[in-house]
């Protein structure tokens, strides 16, 4: 029996710990029967432990094992689903963009979630629109992983998001508002305009997401602060004042 095939009968252990050395052992191998094992085991592991390991251990058999990994997309398991999306995200692949895309979709929150981060990491320019889809939906977690995804776009999730800040419902505006704030200068700086104008959105929350947005950006947000904090809103005027006398201190500290 080869090395090999001894770290493939040790991935079905009942110990973890050597389930995870296997898996580490399998992924710095260059042995073709390494990739359809580790697929085997990933497919029915419950650690999450080890399937982190055998994560990194199939990005290192990324070529042979991409087909198997995008037919788990489709699986009518959600678990399978879950776990085919998490292992391409570490890949990041232009190439993996169209068939992840469905699963932003997904009615499991937790494909979902794996596949904001997955589309994200395909770098392609189309991304932030399928992500901002999904902006408004889910509960905070689920939220707050899309708002984590559009961060990785950088300046690319900025149109989207401020086409989002017109969108009829306030859940999503609050949202891409909130998610341009995360984003913050300089990236989001395009967004100044459109932020102010969300600053007089009807709802309060959304309000506050797009103050709280301006203060996170550059400097190029100072005149519409200071416009909201001399305005009639008293709530927003106070949180604006905040934020520029926050940026007077941090300057007067640089001095």
């Amino acid at each position: 029996m080869t090395d090999v095939q001894t770290l493939i009968q040790t991935l079905a252990s009942t110990d973890g710990t050597a389930r995870r050395h296997a898996a580490l052992a399998l992924g710095a191998t260059r042995d073709a029967a390494a990739a359809p094992a580790l697929l085997d085991r990933l497919r029915i592991e419950r650690d999450p432990r080890v399937r982190e390991d055998l994560t990194w251990a199939l990005v290192q058999h990324a070529d042979e094992a991409e087909a198997d990994l995008l037919a788990m997309l489709t699986s009518p398991e959600a678990d399978q689903r879950r776990a085919g999306a998490h292992v391409l995200s570490k890949i990041g692949d232009p190439a993996h963009f169209e068939s992840l895309r469905p699963l932003v979709g997904d009615e499991h929150a937790d494909v979902a979630i794996k596949a904001y981060r997955a589309v994200a990491n395909t770098g392609r320019h189309e991304a932030a629109g399928a992500l901002a889809e999904r902006l408004g939906d889910g509960d905070a977690l689920q939220r707050d992983a899309l708002t984590t995804a559009m961060h990785r776009l950088g300046e690319k999730a900025v149109p989207a998001l401020t086409a989002a800040l017109g969108d009829p419902d306030a859940e999503v505006r609050a949202h891409a508002a909130e998610a341009l704030g995360h984003l913050g200068g300089p990236h989001a700086d395009p967004a100044v305009d459109a932020l102010e104008a969300s600053a007089d959105d009807g709802d309060t929350t959304v309000a506050l997401h797009a103050v709280s947005a301006l203060g996170q950006l550059s400097e190029v947000s100072d005149g519409a602060l200071a416009r909201i904090a001399d305005g009639g809103d008293a709530l927003l005027a106070q949180v604006a004042g905040r934020f520029l006398a926050a940026r007077s201190e941090s300057a007067k500290a640089k001095a």
